[in-house]
């Protein structure tokens, strides 16, 4: 992992996840209030398991995104010794499926369960070439 980063309070490590790990980090992401009002709108989602390093700063805050694998792989050395990591579940939600309305990712601590940080992001469909059907 480089020795780039720390983890959050109460989380022993970057490490990899059981399946039950996985399911409940999902789950607790998709009962967050963001998701929760999404999936009124749109009963369609997928849902995967990741990390995230965040450095939280004076003004704000700095979110890097991670594979799961970078457990084997290690962290980039772009990421500040002061970021924490936690897993991050990414939900695209909406159909069709290879292009959803909206991605919601939630970092959580794994091993409390705690919701550190929801991003929201609309995505909107681009202009399709002329002459490609689908």
């Amino acid at each position: 992992m480089g020795g780039c980063a720390g983890h959050p309070k109460g989380m022993t490590s970057l490490r990899w996840l059981t399946d039950a790990e996985k399911d409940r980090l999902i789950e607790i992401a998709l009962n967050t209030p963001e998701a929760l009002r999404r999936l009124e709108e749109e009963s369609h989602y997928k849902a995967s398991v990741g990390w995230a390093a965040i450095n939280w700063l004076k003004n704000g805050m700095a979110i890097c995104g991670f594979d799961y694998e970078c457990v084997d792989k290690g962290i980039p050395a772009t990421v500040p010794e002061s970021a924490e990591f936690y897993s991050q579940v990414e939900i695209y939600i909406g159909e069709p499926a290879y292009y959803p309305k909206y991605l919601l990712r939630v970092a959580i601590n794994p091993d409390t369960g705690e919701v550190a940080h929801v991003q929201q992001h609309g995505l909107k469909k681009l202009p399709t070439a002329p002459g490609y059907t689908k």
